[in-house]
């Protein structure tokens, strides 16, 4: 029975594989958009037809932050692959920030991203919407970012706290 579901482990290619595959899109699907966009400014900026204004500029400064968003939708996808296959599959030599050794690292790395995700899409919102149904959706980000934020910090505590009591504990 161990052989068997020591081998189960094996399943979680299927989801990594979909994973990595997902994050390759949005990767070169991004960048090639982003060099599109960079290449008919450019083009647009040597007719002579783009006026240097701030009113001009906001447009372009918001397609290039919706293909950071992407990209950034793609490194979620990537980081989560790649954690998952370090847990279940084998280790992968990679930075220190990208070392996955348990599922709470992985949660972090996803948190912290995911946060950097809402706060892109939140800047887009900014430029592109009516000003009037800002606070709401200032206020439909900022929930779900303070929520992350307070499970981070409990689960700090709980750590914190347990890792104490289990010390005075041998003590």
């Amino acid at each position: 029975m161990a052989r068997f579901l020591s081998s189960t482990r094996f399943l979680v290619i299927v989801p990594i594989a979909g994973l990595a595959l997902a994050a390759g899109v949005f990767f070169v699907f991004g960048g090639i958009n982003l060099i599109i966009l960079i290449v008919e400014a450019v083009a647009e900026l040597l007719r002579g037809e783009v006026q240097a204004t701030h009113g001009e500029e906001i447009p372009f400064v918001i397609e290039v932050v919706e293909h950071v968003h992407t990209f950034l939708i793609g490194t979620v996808l990537y980081i989560t692959a790649v954690g998952l296959y370090q847990l279940f599959v084998q280790e992968v030599e990679f930075h220190g920030w990208l070392k996955i050794d348990s599922t709470e690292e992985l949660e972090m790395n996803l948190i912290g991203v995911t946060v950097v995700v809402l706060a892109v899409n939140f800047l887009t919102v900014v430029y592109t919407r009516d000003a009037s149904i800002l606070l709401e959706y200032g206020a439909g980000i900022a929930l779900p970012i303070a929520a992350l934020a307070l499970f981070v910090g409990l689960r700090t505590w709980s750590s914190r706290v347990g890792g104490s009591e289990s010390k005075s504990a041998k003590e």
